[in-house]
């Protein structure tokens, strides 16, 4: 009897020693998570002090209503060009274009709401919002009228509200490879933001850049055809925790964007120039319709071509965007001589 009652108490045994040795295995696991959360956000946290001390805004912040843009003006004269960059480019996207039209007039680079320096708006940052804030911001910034307006692929269709909520204000258009409003479905494509990860994935994302990951494997590339200084500025703003909260607002807000540019009438007359490149997607069949589409929203409109651009080098690339500011230019001194 006592053999038995000994042989099975052992099992009985080993299962309460592997019980407590798992506990402090997950106890320590616990303590270990904590530990590397704690590391990472203060990772995080040291790391974006330096950002900010090392890559301060070129611009000024204004306060549009309980929360700052930015904008960086360079060069004198009049009209002043206003830069809208792409989804989620900044005004460190601009740097050859902005550099080489400041010779002849005044140019304004801005961070749309969630971009760059701009503090993230309070509101969904759809065409109704950004309208608002960028005439405030103007505003505020002693930025008088008149303004050509130009916008890069999805700045266009900021550029496109913009212009119709203020027409009198705006001189001219440059639309460099803008985004059209039915792209989507006219591709039989859901109306979602193209390339934009899913709800869960963009979750996930917000939570790791809280603890220094994007900062460890920079998921975001950044164009090596910029100078240093801004491809730096880029991949700081990619690293911050607020680059992937913009992403969330932007495509949730993205439908009714382009719901609300649809609702905006043609240009009548406004001069109106459409840049394209050669070696872009937007050359050729529907890309290319829908590009002739918006050439033809003013009958002052026209289509400048540069030769073996893509949608990103018509500003990225040093010698693209040398053609791209000639465009621009030629539009600044059409509106003078009117």
């Amino acid at each position: 009897m006592n053999t038995i009652t000994k042989l099975a108490g052992q099992p009985s045994h080993r299962r309460a020693s592997w019980q407590r040795w798992l506990t402090r295995g997950l106890i320590a696991l616990a303590f270990i998570l904590v530990a590397l959360a704690m590391t990472g956000a203060s990772y995080q946290a040291v790391a974006a002090r330096a950002d900010m001390r090392n890559y301060p805004p070129p611009g000024q912040l204004v306060d549009v209503g309980g929360y700052q843009l930015h904008i960086y003006c360079q060069g004198e004269g009049s009209p002043t060009v206003l830069l809208d960059e792409a989804s989620i480019d900044t005004v460190s996207d601009w740097v050859w274009v902005q550099s080489e039209v400041a010779r002849t007039t005044r140019v304004c680079a801005y961070d749309r709401a969630g971009l760059g320096w701009s503090d993230l708006s309070p509101s969904a940052p759809d065409a109704e919002q950004n309208t608002a804030a960028l005439h405030t911001l103007l505003q505020k910034a002693g930025i008088e009228a008149p303004y050509i307006l130009v916008g890069h692929s999805f700045g266009g269709l900021y550029a496109r509200a913009f212009t119709e909520e203020h027409a009198d204000e705006v001189a001219g258009l440059v639309l460099i490879e803008a985004f059209h409003p039915d792209n989507r479905t006219r591709l039989g494509l859901p109306e979602t933001m193209p390339n934009a990860p899913d709800e869960g994935q963009i979750a996930i994302g917000q939570f790791l850049s809280r603890f220094g990951f994007f900062r460890l494997v920079s998921f975001m590339p950044v164009d090596a055809v910029l100078p240093q200084q801004q491809q730096q500025e880029l991949r700081a703003y990619y690293a911050s925790p607020k680059y992937l909260d913009q992403v969330r607002a932007i495509t949730g807000a993205f439908p009714q964007l382009l719901a609300q540019v649809r609702e905006t009438g043609d240009l009548v007359d406004l001069p109106l120039t459409v840049v394209l490149g050669t070696a872009s997607e937007n050359w050729t069949g529907e890309m290319r319709t829908m590009q002739d589409e918006l050439t033809a929203l003013s009958s002052n409109g026209r289509q400048y071509p540069v030769e073996g651009a893509d949608h990103l080098s018509l500003v990225h690339n040093e010698e693209h965007a040398r053609h791209t500011t000639q465009a621009i230019l030629e539009m600044v001194e059409l509106v003078r001589t009117d």
